[in-house]
């Protein structure tokens, strides 16, 4: 720095090195140096010393020398600018200046020391080394991060391309099983077609024959007319030859009937095509990171907690429900012991030769559902109760049946199909596509309770003893688990490896003289079988006038009713004989009905539809009162 002392007076310093002697005007405690009053515009226009405050020549020093480190202060305070920094508070963490002291009252109660007397411990300080430390880590650490997300951002490239070509693997395939289906389809309708009318085209010969032999006939007659004798011949013969005419022409009028077909769409593929989520859907995977497989850890003891709780608790409520219970139905209980609660509402009259009436249908749409409902499946409770499946809005709903009103409704985490009635007020239903089982209460409100896993699409369910019956389809098998889902029991192929089922979407439990009996609907088949509860295959039933069978609603030891979806009927199943009778059809309001429930207490009958693009079926129940 160039000397701007002489003997008594001091000098604008710039001015000094390009050898002006000028008085200063200010003083730069920043730059230490005294500026003239051109020197110090300059230097408050410059961008580098705009921010140093000057001293004016009243408060600036009369001469200028070195300052110690001790008096070295260069940064100016952020609430006073014309003031430097100069001390610390310990208890705010807060670096001040003079002013900050005066004005500010909350640090007068505080411990506030001279920047200068702490700096000089600082520097070998713990605080220090950490900071250095900290700042070597944190570097460390950024880079490590830094290359990790190098590594993620290929991992997400890779991860793209991967989940592009699974979406058109599985779309081709959905394309060659189309294509396929279709192909199908096209030849069934050419073969039905080329059927009738190889058909047609022999009764037309045979018409045409026919045709010719009575013009044959009544040309031999007028030939003979001027003949008595020989027209009575020809008149005795020709008699004989028109009875077998008329013999063929019954024939071929009764032959002429035949079979007509029309296309129907299948209404699980409709219900596809309307889903938001056809196809396939992206979800997050957890399992590829650290955080995701403690969480999933952490989760899974919650869910055993929660588990252990819901148990105590269920059991808490039957023992409760057990002591409440009347004689008469405690005995009712033992004789249909380790059967499910639905069979209590099971009548062992014989409904073959009753009739039904027409009563108003019940109305379960909510405004909170956010499409038409498909209800299917539904069981009669205590009290006039139904409790119903919405496959539509992923939601259980009780209705009053007396005062045909919705009272409540739960949604569900998966979207359901069928349900059966346990004991204690409770009922399980079945999630195919989250590959679960969810048990509710029904006591009150229906709510939520544990959800058990299971491997695989479930569809029917029902209850025997302490275990579940569980049908699945894709591929189709019947399952006998505990409570838990543990699987002791399944059969999906006969002895020769055959598959027994197609699509078991529904079934029931019964018991025939005291004897567990299992009946499953398989619509792909147009079957209902009957297997013990070894799962072995006892007996068959089919009929012509049953097409697409779904749901199942046990009465009595020998009786069932069965839901025809594509038959538009509800027939009547003797188990005994085969006999299979309707009881109601497409003349009492029954299109594509999916399931029905009995109650022999109040002798009604509750059937649910589901037509698509027919709100008027799919968002009511229908009640039929035996007259």
């Amino acid at each position: 720095m160039a000397s701007c002392l002489a003997p008594g007076l001091t000098y604008c310093q710039p001015c000094v090195e390009d050898g002006k002697k000028i008085l200063p005007e200010a003083f730069c405690p920043v730059c230490k140096e005294f500026l003239c009053s051109n020197c110090a515009r300059v230097h408050r226009n410059q961008k580098i010393t705009k921010r140093h405050a000057l001293q004016d020549k009243d408060r600036m020093p009369s001469s200028f020398h070195e300052q110690s480190e001790e008096e070295m202060f260069t940064e100016t305070c952020q609430r006073h600018a014309k003031e430097f920094i100069k001390y610390y508070c310990q208890r705010h963490y807060g670096l001040l200046c003079g002013d900050c002291l005066i004005e500010n009252e909350d640090h007068r109660s505080c411990k506030v020391e001279k920047i200068q007397q702490v700096a000089k411990r600082y520097k070998q300080g713990a605080e220090y080394n950490s900071l250095k430390t900290g700042l070597v880590n944190t570097a460390s650490d950024i880079s490590k991060i830094s290359h990790d997300i190098q590594a993620i951002m290929k991992s997400v490239d890779e991860e793209s391309l991967t989940n592009i070509n699974e979406l058109r693997k599985f779309m081709n395939n959905i394309n060659r099983y189309l294509q396929k289906r279709e192909n199908e389809l096209l030849a069934e309708i050419d073969r039905k077609k080329r059927t009738s009318k190889t058909l047609l085209d022999e009764l037309k010969s045979k018409c045409t024959n026919m045709k010719s032999s009575i013009k044959k006939l009544k040309s031999e007659l007028q030939a003979q007319d001027d003949n008595s004798n020989q027209l009575f011949i020809v008149g005795k013969r020709a008699i004989k030859e028109l009875v077998g005419l008329q013999a063929a022409l019954e024939e071929v009028s009764r032959r002429s009937d035949v079979p007509r077909y029309m296309f129907y769409s299948d209404p699980s593929t409709e219900q596809l095509i309307a889903s938001e989520k056809a196809i396939g859907r992206l979800e997050e995977d957890n399992e590829t990171s650290v955080f995701g497989q403690q969480q999933k850890q952490q989760q899974t003891k919650q869910e055993q907690l929660q588990q252990k709780t819901i148990g105590q608790q269920e059991r808490q409520q039957q023992k409760e429900k057990q002591q409440r219970q009347l004689a008469t139905m405690q005995q009712e209980q033992k004789h249909m012991q380790g059967v499910s609660p639905k069979v209590l509402f099971k009548d062992s009259a014989d409904l073959s030769r009753v009739m039904f009436s027409r009563q108003p249908d019940i109305s379960v749409k909510s405004l909170d559902d956010t499409r038409d409902c498909w209800l299917s499946s539904v069981a009669h409770l205590t009290g006039d109760r139904l409790l119903l499946v919405d496959r539509a809005n992923y939601s259980l709903k009780l209705v009053d049946s007396e005062n045909n009103k919705l009272v409540s409704e739960v949604n569900l985490p998966g979207q359901p199909w069928d349900l059966c009635l346990l004991p204690g007020d409770r009922a399980a239903v079945t999630l195919p596509h989250v590959d679960k089982i969810q048990f509710v209460s029904t006591q009150g409100n229906v709510t939520l309770q544990r959800a058990v896993n299971v491997a695989g699409c479930c569809c029917g369910i029902d209850v025997c003893d302490d275990n579940l019956i569980v049908s699945f389809v894709n591929p189709g098998y019947v399952v006998l688990m505990d409570m838990k889902g543990k699987v002791k029991n399944s059969v999906d192929k006969d002895t020769s490896g055959k598959p027994l089922f197609e699509y078991p979407e529904y079934l029931t439990v019964t018991r025939v003289s005291q004897t567990p009996v299992i009946f499953i609907s398989d619509w792909g088949t147009n079957t209902i079988s009957r297997l013990s509860i070894s799962l072995e295959v006892v007996q068959t039933y089919q009929d012509p006038i049953l097409d697409s069978p779904r749901c199942l609603a046990a009465l009595g030891d020998n009786q069932l009713l069965v839901c025809g979806r594509d038959s538009n009927n509800i027939l009547l199943l003797d188990t005994l004989t085969g006999e299979i009778t309707q009881q109601l059809g497409k003349k009492e309001g029954i299109e594509m009905p999916y399931s029905v429930a009995y109650c022999s207490l109040r002798k009604m009958m509750f059937v649910t539809c589901s037509q698509y693009a027919r709100p008027e079926l799919k968002n009511f129940v229908k009640v039929f009162s035996l007259v």
